[in-house]
C-alpha cells in the first residue's frame, strides 16, 4: 500500500481514538513511523490524553476488583476459621488447661493485632501456663514461639534471659531484641522483667476470640 495512503488511514484511525499498537496492527506501521507522524498535531496529543485517562481510570477498576477479590477471600477463609473455633469448642471447654488459659488470654493476651497471638506478664507462674496453652491446646512448634523482654536499667540482660528461657524451655536465640525502660526497678514488683510471649497465627487469633465468644455465650445460657 501507498505510503500516503497508509498516512492517511493512520491519521484516520488515530482521530478515531485508536492507540498505536492497535493502528500497527492494523496496518502494519511500526510505532516509531507513528510517533513521527503523529508527533506534532495537537489533536493527537489530546488522543494520547485521553488513552492515557482511560487507562488509569481502567487500571483503578482493574485495581479494585482485584482488592475486592482479596478481601473476599479473606473474610472467607476466616469465617472457617471461626466456624472449625465453634466445632472445636465442644470438646476444648472439657479441659482445664484450655479454660484456664482462655481466662488469662481474655485479661492479659493481645486482642488488637489479629495476626499476633501475645501474652505479656510478670509472674513466672502464670506464663509458664501460658507456654502449655500455646504448646499443648494451641499445638504451636516450640521453633514458632518468640519472647521479647522489657527490662530495667538495673537488671542483667543475659541473667533474664536465661532465666526466662529455661522457666518456659524456649531458647534464647529465639528472643528478639530486649526494650530497656528508662529508670530502676526499686520497688522489685518485676524481679525477673516483663516477658512478652507470642508466636505469629492470624488462624490462632481469631479462633481464640471465637473461643472466648462461645465461653461468654455459654455463660449466659
Amino acid at each position: 500500500m501507498p505510503r500516503n495512503i497508509l498516512y492517511k488511514k493512520a491519521l484516520r484511525l488515530r482521530r478515531e481514538g485508536f492507540s498505536y499498537n492497535k493502528i500497527k496492527k492494523e496496518l502494519g506501521v511500526q510505532k516509531s513511523t507513528l510517533s513521527y507522524w503523529f508527533s506534532k498535531e495537537d489533536w493527537s496529543i489530546k488522543v494520547k490524553r485521553k488513552s492515557l485517562e482511560k487507562l488509569k481510570e481502567l487500571s483503578k477498576t482493574t485495581i479494585k476488583k482485584a482488592h475486592k477479590a482479596r478481601m473476599s477471600k479473606t473474610e472467607k477463609r476466616h469465617a472457617d476459621f471461626r466456624k472449625q473455633a465453634r466445632l472445636e469448642y465442644g470438646t476444648l471447654k472439657e479441659r482445664r488447661l484450655f479454660n484456664v488459659g482462655l481466662g488469662i488470654y481474655w485479661g492479659e493476651g493481645n486482642k488488637a493485632n489479629r495476626s499476633i497471638v501475645s501474652v505479656s506478664n510478670t509472674d513466672p507462674l502464670l506464663m509458664k501456663i501460658v507456654v502449655d496453652f500455646y504448646r499443648k491446646i494451641l499445638h504451636i512448634p516450640n521453633d514458632k514461639l518468640r519472647i521479647g523482654l522489657f527490662s530495667y536499667e538495673d537488671l542483667d540482660e543475659d541473667t533474664l534471659k536465661k532465666y526466662w528461657s529455661a522457666l518456659l524451655k524456649v531458647p534464647v536465640k529465639q528472643f528478639i531484641k530486649t526494650q530497656t525502660l528508662k529508670g530502676s526497678n526499686t520497688k522489685r514488683t518485676s524481679k525477673y522483667g516483663i516477658c512478652s510471649l507470642y508466636f505469629s497465627s492470624t488462624e490462632m487469633s481469631i479462633k481464640i476470640q471465637e473461643w472466648m465468644r462461645c465461653f461468654s455465650q455459654d455463660k449466659r445460657e
